[in-house]
C-alpha cells in the first residue's frame, strides 16, 4: 500500500495495490482463456501509473493499454517491457519513438496508419498496429464505410514489411447498462467487420471490444478493463479509499 503523504494535508488518497493485484487475479480467474489488457491512462485512473502497471503485471496482465503514446513511453522508461498498446494519436504524434519502443499503435484512420508506416520506415522497423473500427461509439474509430479502404492500406503495408497488424478492436458505449441494445448492435457491427478484415487477409492475434464493464459479461479473445475501478465480479474491490482526519463545527 501507497500513501500520498509527502506534504501535509487535510485529505490524501490511499491506493491499496494488493487490492488492485486481487482485481487482476479475479478478472484473470473469471475469463482464463482470454488476455487482459490491464489500462492505467490517466496516471492510471489518478492511482499513479507505474506503480498500478507494475502490480497488474505482477497479477498476470499480459498487456498494458495507455491513452497516449507519451503515457506509453513513460512506462517504457519505467522499466516496463510486456505488450503494451496505445491508442490515442493525433498528426505529427512520437510514431517512431513508440515504434522504437516496440509499443503496439492504434490506427482509427488512414491517416493514423501512413504516419505509422513513414515512421517504420524512417527507423527500419516494423510498426506493430491494431486497427480501430467505429462500431457505434463515435468516437476515435474507423467509420464502417472507411473501413475497407484503411484494411487494403493495412495488407499493403504487411507486404511492405513496415506492418504487422497485431490487433483488431472498438469500444463499447454503453456496457455499463446489461441489456442495452446498442450492445447487440456493436457487436454485430464488430463482427462484420471482423469477418471483412480476416476475408481480406489480416491475421490479428487479437481482438477486442470489452472494456471495464464488458469485461465478465462479453468476451472477444482480450479484455480492456481499467485497474482504478470495482469491477462487476464479486471478489473485486477499490483500489482507493480517502483518509482525513475529525473536523469539528458545522457545515452551512
Amino acid at each position: 500500500m501507497t500513501e500520498m503523504d509527502e506534504t501535509p494535508m487535510r485529505a490524501r488518497a490511499v491506493v491499496d495495490l494488493t487490492a488492485l493485484r486481487d482485481n487482476v487475479r479475479a478478472l484473470r480467474a473469471a475469463a482464463p482463456t482470454a488476455e487482459l489488457m490491464a489500462v492505467v491512462k490517466s496516471d492510471g485512473y489518478g492511482h499513479g501509473a507505474i506503480p498500478c502497471a507494475r502490480a497488474a503485471r505482477a497479477a498476470g496482465a499480459g498487456w498494458l493499454g495507455t491513452a497516449t503514446p507519451e503515457e506509453a513511453l513513460a512506462l517504457r522508461a519505467a522499466g516496463d517491457q510486456g505488450r503494451l498498446m496505445c491508442w490515442l494519436w493525433t498528426p505529427g504524434g512520437p510514431w517512431r519513438q513508440a515504434i522504437e519502443a516496440d509499443i503496439d499503435v492504434s490506427a482509427s484512420g488512414v491517416w493514423a496508419l501512413r504516419e505509422a508506416v513513414a515512421a517504420a520506415r524512417a527507423c527500419g522497423r516494423t510498426a506493430r498496429v491494431q486497427l480501430k473500427a467505429d462500431t457505434g461509439l463515435g468516437r476515435n474509430g474507423c467509420p464502417p464505410a472507411d473501413w475497407p479502404e484503411l484494411v487494403a492500406e493495412a495488407l499493403a503495408a504487411e507486404a511492405e514489411g513496415t506492418v504487422k497488424v497485431t490487433g483488431l478492436w472498438s469500444h463499447f458505449a454503453c456496457a455499463d447498462e446489461p441489456g442495452h441494445p446498442s450492445i447487440a448492435a456493436q457487436l454485430t457491427v464488430f463482427r462484420e467487420l471482423l469477418d471483412q478484415a480476416e476475408r481480406a487477409g489480416l491475421r490479428p492475434e487479437v481482438r477486442h471490444l470489452a472494456n471495464s464493464p464488458a469485461t465478465l459479461t462479453i468476451h472477444r479473445v482480450a479484455l480492456r478493463p481499467g485497474t482504478h475501478r470495482a469491477s462487476p465480479c464479486t471478489e473485486s474491490r477499490p483500489a482507493r479509499s480517502w483518509a482525513c482526519p475529525p473536523t469539528s463545527g458545522c457545515a452551512r
